[in-house]
Protein backbone atom coordinates (compact mmCIF):
# COMPACT_ATOMS: atom_id res chain seq x y z
CA UNK A 1 0.00 0.00 0.00
CA UNK A 2 1.35 3.32 -1.26
CA UNK A 3 1.16 5.85 1.85
CA UNK A 4 2.48 8.57 -0.05
CA UNK A 5 5.50 9.00 2.52
CA UNK A 6 8.92 9.19 0.88
CA UNK A 7 11.31 6.62 1.81
CA UNK A 8 14.05 7.19 4.41
CA UNK A 9 17.03 8.69 3.05
CA UNK A 10 20.63 9.33 4.76
CA UNK A 11 23.48 11.21 2.16
CA UNK A 12 26.76 11.30 2.77
CA UNK A 13 27.96 14.83 4.38
CA UNK A 14 28.64 17.65 2.19
CA UNK A 15 31.18 19.94 3.76
CA UNK A 16 32.76 23.76 2.57
CA UNK A 17 35.07 25.92 4.17
CA UNK A 18 34.23 29.37 3.88
CA UNK A 19 36.57 32.42 4.85
CA UNK A 20 35.18 33.92 7.66
CA UNK A 21 34.42 37.22 6.42
CA UNK A 22 31.25 38.92 6.19
CA UNK A 23 30.93 38.88 2.57
CA UNK A 24 30.76 35.00 2.72
CA UNK A 25 27.46 35.05 4.35
CA UNK A 26 26.03 35.59 0.78
CA UNK A 27 28.24 31.86 -0.03
CA UNK A 28 27.19 30.02 2.53
CA UNK A 29 23.38 31.34 2.27
CA UNK A 30 23.83 29.88 -1.65
CA UNK A 31 25.76 26.64 -0.22
CA UNK A 32 22.84 26.04 2.02
CA UNK A 33 20.25 26.51 -0.64
CA UNK A 34 21.83 24.18 -3.15
CA UNK A 35 21.59 21.68 -0.64
CA UNK A 36 17.93 22.27 0.34
CA UNK A 37 17.59 21.74 -3.30
CA UNK A 38 18.70 18.27 -3.11
CA UNK A 39 16.20 17.73 -0.14
CA UNK A 40 12.67 17.27 0.51
CA UNK A 41 12.12 20.38 2.84
CA UNK A 42 9.83 22.69 2.32
CA UNK A 43 10.00 26.13 0.55
CA UNK A 44 9.05 27.66 4.25
CA UNK A 45 11.33 24.85 6.11
CA UNK A 46 14.12 25.92 3.81
CA UNK A 47 14.06 29.52 4.49
CA UNK A 48 13.77 29.11 8.38
CA UNK A 49 17.36 26.80 8.08
CA UNK A 50 18.68 29.13 6.05
CA UNK A 51 18.29 31.84 8.11
CA UNK A 52 19.47 29.80 10.87
CA UNK A 53 22.77 29.17 9.22
CA UNK A 54 23.41 32.78 8.31
CA UNK A 55 22.87 33.69 12.25
CA UNK A 56 25.20 31.02 13.59
CA UNK A 57 27.93 31.74 10.64
CA UNK A 58 27.81 35.37 11.36
CA UNK A 59 28.01 35.02 15.09
CA UNK A 60 31.20 32.80 14.33
CA UNK A 61 32.51 35.49 12.16
CA UNK A 62 31.35 38.34 14.42
CA UNK A 63 32.69 36.99 18.06
CA UNK A 64 35.79 34.93 17.19
CA UNK A 65 38.98 35.21 15.48
CA UNK A 66 38.51 32.11 13.90
CA UNK A 67 40.07 32.04 10.40
CA UNK A 68 37.54 30.25 8.43
CA UNK A 69 33.48 28.83 8.74
CA UNK A 70 33.38 25.34 8.14
CA UNK A 71 29.15 24.22 7.16
CA UNK A 72 28.44 20.76 6.89
CA UNK A 73 25.20 19.01 5.53
CA UNK A 74 23.91 15.96 5.86
CA UNK A 75 19.99 14.70 5.38
CA UNK A 76 19.12 11.95 7.72
CA UNK A 77 15.70 10.56 7.13
CA UNK A 78 13.06 13.11 7.13
CA UNK A 79 15.29 15.90 8.71
CA UNK A 80 18.15 18.05 7.70
CA UNK A 81 21.08 18.41 10.04
CA UNK A 82 23.77 21.84 9.27
CA UNK A 83 26.59 21.78 11.79
CA UNK A 84 28.89 25.01 11.44
CA UNK A 85 31.72 24.70 13.14
CA UNK A 86 34.96 27.41 13.66
CA UNK A 87 38.54 27.68 15.48
CA UNK A 88 37.07 30.49 18.19
CA UNK A 89 36.09 30.37 21.55
CA UNK A 90 32.89 31.11 22.65
CA UNK A 91 31.97 33.87 25.31
CA UNK A 92 29.17 32.96 27.11
CA UNK A 93 27.07 35.75 28.57
CA UNK A 94 23.25 36.52 29.24
CA UNK A 95 21.84 38.69 26.52
CA UNK A 96 20.84 41.85 28.22
CA UNK A 97 19.80 43.95 24.69
CA UNK A 98 18.03 46.71 26.80
CA UNK A 99 21.82 47.43 28.54
CA UNK A 100 23.79 46.61 25.83
CA UNK A 101 22.14 48.11 22.39
CA UNK A 102 21.10 46.09 19.39
CA UNK A 103 21.98 42.28 19.34
CA UNK A 104 21.95 39.17 21.54
CA UNK A 105 19.45 37.89 19.41
CA UNK A 106 20.85 35.04 17.38
CA UNK A 107 20.54 32.21 19.94
CA UNK A 108 16.88 33.01 20.51
CA UNK A 109 16.67 33.40 17.12
CA UNK A 110 17.73 29.85 15.79
CA UNK A 111 16.35 28.27 18.50
CA UNK A 112 12.84 29.48 16.96
CA UNK A 113 13.99 28.91 13.55
CA UNK A 114 15.00 24.92 13.87
CA UNK A 115 13.46 21.62 15.65
CA UNK A 116 16.77 21.15 17.95
CA UNK A 117 19.67 23.45 18.25
CA UNK A 118 23.26 22.52 20.39
CA UNK A 119 26.33 24.35 20.76
CA UNK A 120 28.94 22.62 21.73
CA UNK A 121 31.70 26.04 23.39
CA UNK A 122 35.51 26.21 22.02
CA UNK A 123 37.60 27.24 25.49
CA UNK A 124 40.94 28.40 25.34
CA UNK A 125 41.81 24.85 26.05
CA UNK A 126 39.80 23.77 23.04
CA UNK A 127 39.43 25.94 20.63
CA UNK A 128 36.45 25.26 18.01
CA UNK A 129 32.68 26.07 18.70
CA UNK A 130 30.29 23.67 16.93
CA UNK A 131 26.53 24.58 16.21
CA UNK A 132 24.32 21.89 15.26
CA UNK A 133 20.99 22.65 13.47
CA UNK A 134 18.49 20.14 12.72
CA UNK A 135 15.14 21.06 10.25
CA UNK A 136 12.90 18.26 9.81
CA UNK A 137 10.01 17.89 7.50
CA UNK A 138 6.25 19.08 9.40
CA UNK A 139 4.68 15.41 9.31
CA UNK A 140 1.43 15.66 8.32
CA UNK A 141 -1.27 14.73 11.20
Amino acid sequence: MDTGERPATNTVPVMHTFRAHPSALFEIRRFVRERAGESSLPAQAVEDLTLAVSEACANSIIHTTSPDVRVTWVTKDECVEVEIRDRGIFKRHVPMPEIDGRGNHGIPLMMALVDELSIREGTPSRPGTRVRLVKCQALEG
